[in-house]
């Protein structure tokens, strides 16, 4: 089974092939442009490389979010195009829960963080066992210092985009003894794993399940009166 992995919630883009537990290979990008200009260049770049066609691709995973606007509606209607070109199953993931996978197996609760823009974060708390995850504080947008003072005292692995914004708040928010992973979120392989993982479950799909999650609306809405 070839599962691909599809993330352009960030301004980190993400795209990955996987054949059962192991990764093919992948292309991350970090420039901060849109990627609606890269996001089909590297999905047949990477392709090439690997020495596949699309149509050898078994299922493919996206991230809904959240995220930006732009980034989500992109990621999201490329997969849709390719699942109905293809006719092969998409499943949609939570940016956040996908986070959360990627670091599940250090044992600790992972707090994820994703920079939301106007000093706020999107971020969730996961519980992690033997790589499960379950949750702890539900995904929101907002504060991070509000977010940072509803954590237990506990341990915790502090991942995404925001650990690096926020670091100098966490430190002051903290024992010290939390184990911080800032950088971009590279989560196309992650995506790829867990489309397979529903894919072997058997778990339904559709299309229309496909939406973005941005849990607060966007901005160019916020900014509009009554």
């Amino acid at each position: 089974m070839i599962a691909l992995g599809i993330d352009t919630s960030t301004p980190a883009g993400s795209v990955a092939l996987r054949r059962e537990e192991r990764l093919l290979g992948e292309i991350n990008l970090a420039t901060g442009e849109h990627h609606q200009e890269k996001l089909l260049r590297s999905i047949d770049f990477l392709l090439d490389l690997v020495g596949l066609d699309i149509s050898q691709v078994d299922l493919l995973a996206v991230a809904l979010g959240p995220g930006t606007f732009t980034g989500l509606r992109v990621g999201i209607a490329t997969v849709k195009g390719l699942a109905v070109a293809t006719g092969v199953p998409a499943f949609g993931f939570s940016t956040l829960l996908a986070l959360g996978h990627r670091y599940s197996a250090r044992g600790l609760p992972v707090a994820c963080m994703i920079g939301a823009g106007r000093g706020e974060v999107y971020s969730a708390l996961y519980g992690s066992r033997q790589g499960d995850l379950w949750e702890i504080l539900p995904e929101q947008g907002g504060d991070p210092e509000l977010f940072l003072d509803s954590l237990p005292s506990e341990p915790i692995l502090f991942c995404g985009d925001g650990v690096g914004t926020y670091r100098d708040l966490i430190l002051r928010s903290r024992t010290g003894n939390d184990p911080l992973v800032a950088g971009p979120c590279f989560l196309g392989a992650t995506l790829g794993m867990l489309g397979a993982r529903k894919h072997r479950e058997g778990c339904p799909w559709s299309i229309g399940n496909l939406k973005p999650n941005y849990i607060r609306p966007p901005d160019a809405e916020l900014g509009r009166g009554p």
